[in-house]
């Protein structure tokens, strides 16, 4: 008998076991379901902005490829950046190519910028005026060049904005009587790192910045009296208006470099020297090597700035340019 109890009570046991393992399974298969129905629900919200995200592309494909027709423009921003003048259109008319900003200016001519500004961009024709841009730029700015595509005329525009850099070019279309806007370069999009043409004219707009600033301007400090050079403020007050032109050519040289690799000039060894200056009064030897760099540009010939069907700067400025440090290191392609 006292076997039999023993053996009823392990049965008890066992079956009492195998019923907790059936819980522990039914618990663990609805874990499962669980998990099966939020990874349906995971996938299925994958692929919602997965669409989302290709309208969106396709939308900006549009975008980036549209054409702009006359408009009349109700306000303007506050200050007239920039202005060029161009028969852009093939008309034997020359339009005005217009930048402003929604920015005012201080008594020393320098902007009062804020964490972001309206920006216009304009052709006007006659009576008829193309908005090329109009929208806000959080942190950032709008700047525009002009050169040529194919043969036809036409202008490059470019944005920064954080740390995004997008170039748009804009030429005239008979036919649609507008411009066209077409992205040719993104920071963000590899498939479209490089774009020669847009590097031109960028590389010819640095350089009419730094021929102003390292010819015209730059006098102002060659030809200070040592009294002027000695007062903090008065010395500010010549060499900034100089720095603004070298920065701004700065940045525009390094768009440059990353549209074109066989276009690499770097103004960051001037532009320390200039802010040394500004901050201390200025040696003998700064003033000399400013005077060469001032020399040095007097004496530059620029007709054919850039060879484009070798797509580099023009050989005797390109040694020049290197004998003042400007060209910081040997073309990319190996020559």
């Amino acid at each position: 008998m006292r076997v039999f109890l023993i053996g009823v009570a392990c049965l008890l046991g066992i079956l009492v076991g195998c019923s907790d393992q059936t819980e522990d399974i039914h618990e663990l298969k609805k874990q499962i379901d669980q998990i099966t129905i939020e990874r349906d629900s995971l996938l299925k919200t994958i692929e919602e902005e997965r669409a989302s995200h290709e309208i969106a592309t396709n939308q900006q494909i549009s975008d980036d490829n549209s054409m702009i027709t006359a408009k009349d423009i109700e306000q303007y921003p506050q200050t007239l950046y920039k202005k060029i003048t161009l028969d852009i259109d093939g008309d034997g008319e020359e339009e005005e190519i217009e930048l402003y900003v929604n920015a005012g200016k201080m008594d020393n001519g320098q902007f009062a910028w804020d964490d972001g500004q309206n920006w216009l961009l304009v052709v006007k024709d006659g009576e008829e005026t193309y908005p090329l841009f109009d929208d806000y730029v959080q942190l950032g700015s709008i700047d525009f060049g002009t050169t040529t595509f194919d043969g036809k005329p036409g202008i490059v525009m470019l944005k920064t904005q954080h740390a995004d850099k997008i170039v748009q070019q804009f030429t005239y279309d008979k036919n649609e009587k507008g411009y066209r806007k077409e992205t040719v370069y993104k920071k963000e999009n590899v498939n479209d790192h490089f774009n020669q043409t847009a590097s031109y004219a960028f590389f010819e707009e640095a350089y009419e910045l730094m021929a102003t600033a390292f010819t015209k301007k730059t006098l102002f400090i060659l030809d200070a009296d040592e009294p002027a050079l000695q007062d903090p403020q008065e010395r500010m007050a010549i060499i900034e208006p100089i720095l603004s032109d070298v920065r701004h050519a700065q940045g525009l040289l390094e768009i440059v470099a990353e549209l074109n690799q066989e276009m690499n000039v770097s103004l960051e060894g001037v532009i320390a020297l200039l802010n040394e200056m500004a901050n201390n009064p200025p040696t003998v030897e700064q003033m000399n090597q400013l005077k060469s760099i001032h020399n040095t540009f007097k004496a530059i010939e620029t007709d054919d700035l850039i060879m484009k069907e070798e797509n580099e700067i023009d050989p005797e400025i390109a040694e020049k340019l290197q004998e003042l440090g400007f060209i910081v290191n040997e073309k990319r392609s190996g020559k």
